[in-house]
């Protein structure tokens, strides 16, 4: 089973046909301890998905579905860090991208039937190959950063080939004060 799910992992920006299912995934017990449930977070994931005007941090987050045959059951953020960006730690700077883009990510398995499968490493692997390829070839550093109290996610993104580079503490949106572990994947 394992082997065949991860063979036909796909991904596509959020459209109105994961609006409920998105919705459903983040009032999930699972989904909630760990990813932004604001007001202005949802507003930001409608406004992405309707094609209008973002507000939210930027106003330049993508929100983007892996499924696997056709059964939607990831949910993938991604933002272009860049140095001017005011709220980056020096733990972001240091590792920035030297020739390409930076790109931020945000990870959650929403579809629990999903869970436990071993899904999650496989997953974010393809879908930095797919970015990559298809959405932006500058692409070349990841960052992700799971809550410092959350080893599984730790541990599955190590799986994926993240380095950690160390804590610091969110300075802004819903996780403001907590102490997140940052860490970074390059890609060659």
């Amino acid at each position: 089973m394992f082997h065949k799910l991860t063979n036909s992992i796909s991904f596509e920006k959020a459209n109105l046909t994961h609006e409920q299912v998105i919705f459903a995934w983040l009032a999930e017990p699972h989904m909630q301890e760990f990813w932004d449930n604001s007001q202005e977070h949802k507003d930001d994931i409608v406004n992405f998905i309707q094609g209008r005007p973002q507000h939210y941090f930027y106003g330049t987050t993508q929100y983007w579905v892996g499924s696997t045959d056709k059964q939607p059951f990831a949910f993938i953020l991604t933002d272009q860090l860049s140095s001017s960006q005011p709220d980056l730690t020096d733990l972001h700077r240091q590792h920035l991208s030297k020739a390409g883009h930076s790109i931020s990510l945000d990870f959650g398995i929403g579809n629990k039937d999903f869970l436990g499968q071993g899904l999650a490493a496989p997953t974010l692997i393809k879908f930095m190959d797919f970015y990559q390829c298809y959405v932006d070839p500058l692409a070349d550093t990841f960052f992700i950063d799971p809550d410092a109290n959350n080893p599984r996610a730790q541990h599955a993104y190590e799986k994926a080939g993240f380095k950690i580079l160390g804590n610091y503490t969110m300075k802004a949106g819903a996780f403001t004060g907590q102490d997140t572990c940052l860490m970074v994947k390059q890609l060659r």
